[in-house]
């Protein structure tokens, strides 16, 4: 959605999703002759509420009008693929396609489209969607997390030193307009606060109005059949004036 709002998407303008031939109570999207479902009822889809019912199809034909080029760019901006940079070492950098590889002739619009709604090559951690939902959150800001605010000697009168690990260093700025920011941030609100809402069953009341996006992934045998899904929420609250990010 961000990289698509500052390449020229207008968030007002709707995509008509088209019925699955085979379920025409769902939605679905050709790329090439590839059938992608959307779990999403046919119709037309703007930018919010696309997130708010969280829609395949319409990022995927946003996305691939953006470019997959555009798209990598911003997920390197967020640090994805790469380590956190916690002291201990534990987690994982997850997995990004380089520019390099979807430049390649080998790379098709169907691992792009897989890309734009967080399939295909691409696994996160929850730490580091933390992380980009607090760049999200504060305007733009990518930080380092730390694990505690400092470590004591078990035994103070034994000697020993306090290590103290600074908060709020800065890793870099993701280089977004405050507009498209909104934009989102507003989609997000819609998400828990739509009765439709994918994340409306976050909501906890008026005093803490929460902004998040739903994710669910397939989990596939060796076969290739659905043997499990994995259910995401990631948010940031409260909505005015953001103090913290959790991912469940």
């Amino acid at each position: 959605a961000l990289a698509a709002l500052e390449n020229g998407l207008n968030p007002n303008a709707t995509y008509e999703v088209e019925p699955d031939p085979q379920q025409s109570w769902h939605g679905c999207i050709y790329v090439g002759r590839r059938k992608i479902e959307d779990t999403v009822s046919p119709g037309p889809y703007n930018l919010k509420l696309a997130i708010e019912r969280s829609s395949n199809a319409y990022f995927i034909y946003h996305g691939l009008r953006t470019g997959i080029a555009k798209i990598i760019q911003l997920a390197e901006k967020f640090h994805l693929g790469e380590r956190t940079g916690l002291p201990t070492r534990q987690d994982s950098g997850g997995d990004l396609p380089t520019l390099a590889e979807v430049e390649r002739s080998s790379w098709h619009d169907g691992d792009s489209a897989n890309i734009c709604f967080g399939q295909g090559q691409v696994a996160v951690t929850p730490l580091q969607m933390a992380v980009a939902y607090a760049a999200i959150a504060n305007g733009g800001t990518v930080l380092w997390p730390r694990l505690v605010e400092r470590l004591e000697p078990q035994d103070p009168e034994a000697g020993g030193t306090v290590t103290t690990f600074a908060s709020g260093v800065v890793r870099d700025k993701i280089g977004i307009s405050p507009r498209s920011l909104n934009i989102v941030r507003n989609a997000m609100l819609g998400e828990t606060e739509d009765p439709m809402g994918t994340g409306r069953a976050a909501v906890v009341g008026p005093e803490l109005r929460i902004c998040g996006k739903t994710g669910t992934a397939q989990v596939q045998d060796e076969h290739g059949r659905i043997t499990d899904w994995n259910y995401w929420f990631a948010s940031f609250a409260p909505y005015s004036n953001p103090r913290y990010a959790v991912v469940v």
